[in-house]
């Protein structure tokens, strides 16, 4: 009886380093992350297969068009590690079926991935880090470059795994069973509780129209706090996110847009 392959946790653990470092670093039209996913994938073919031929059978089925959300994406690497140690202890499984997996998978977690993190995680740490600029300098901009890697790598690794464990079966129920919905919505929901305090922190516009009659100075600044503090910051953001959301417009347009209004709202002494 033929001795049962079973992949070590360093295979798996280079493999999955080899994914989290090399996956941007052949980008090609023909292949996208084709190479990159190949490559995370060697040292799981050197551990199982033993016979040259099929060393290069296996690296060929992988060198094919593959393209994901990197981190979030590394499940399909644990998934395809778990395929070719099944395949290697003789389950039928052919080049044409791990291929079709990647590519019904590569859909859903990209759309989850770019949620999750540059929708979500980055904006919240950047957030954060801005606010701890303001008020310790260079430690903002070393949390974020200490915590990003960290939450980054042990999320990805993590996810390797549970796709080496759970499989394909597993991956689809937790899809399906709403659970990826309600921590995409949190997260949601925590990014913009976040911006919004980042908003109200750092917008900072105010009128400089005052209405004078001898003696007398009204100053509309001052009107506009007692009825609504922060109104003219709060309806920034709101043309912000109109002319980002509704018109489509470019953060370069918007950026432009903004240091026009403001000039001339100085010149005009209006702010």
């Amino acid at each position: 009886m033929a001795e049962y392959k079973k992949l070590t946790q360093k295979t798996l653990f280079n493999s999955w380093l080899n994914w989290f470092f090399f996956n941007g670093s052949s980008q090609s039209g023909e292949r996208m992350q084709g190479i990159a996913f190949c490559h995370s994938m060697l040292p799981v073919i050197e551990e199982l297969y033993k016979d040259k031929e099929e060393k290069i059978k296996a690296l060929k089925r992988h060198l094919v068009l593959f393209n994901v959300e990197p981190q979030i994406g590394s499940v399909i690497n644990g998934v395809t590690a778990a395929f070719e140690e099944q395949r290697a202890n003789g389950a039928e499984i052919d080049d044409d079926t791990i291929n079709t997996v990647k590519v019904a998978l590569m859909g859903p977690l990209s759309g989850i991935g770019d949620t999750l993190v540059p929708g979500t995680l980055i904006p919240i740490l950047l957030a954060i880090a801005i606010g701890i600029t303001k008020s310790a300098g260079i430690l903002g901009p070393v949390f974020y470059a200490l915590v990003y890697p960290i939450v980054i790598g042990l999320s990805s690794w993590y996810l390797y795994k549970f796709g080496y464990s759970a499989g394909l079966g597993g991956i689809q129920d937790i899809m399906q069973g709403g659970k990826i919905d309600a921590l995409t919505n949190a997260l949601n929901v925590l990014g913009l509780l976040v911006m919004g305090a980042l908003s109200a922190s750092y917008i900072n516009l105010s009128t400089a129209i005052k209405y004078t009659s001898g003696e007398m100075a009204i100053e509309f600044q001052k009107i506009l706090d007692n009825i609504f503090p922060g109104l003219l910051s709060i309806l920034t953001v709101v043309v912000v996110w109109y002319l980002l959301s509704v018109k489509k417009k470019s953060p370069l347009w918007v950026m432009g847009f903004l240091f026009l209004a403001t000039f001339a709202g100085v010149v005009l002494k209006i702010f």
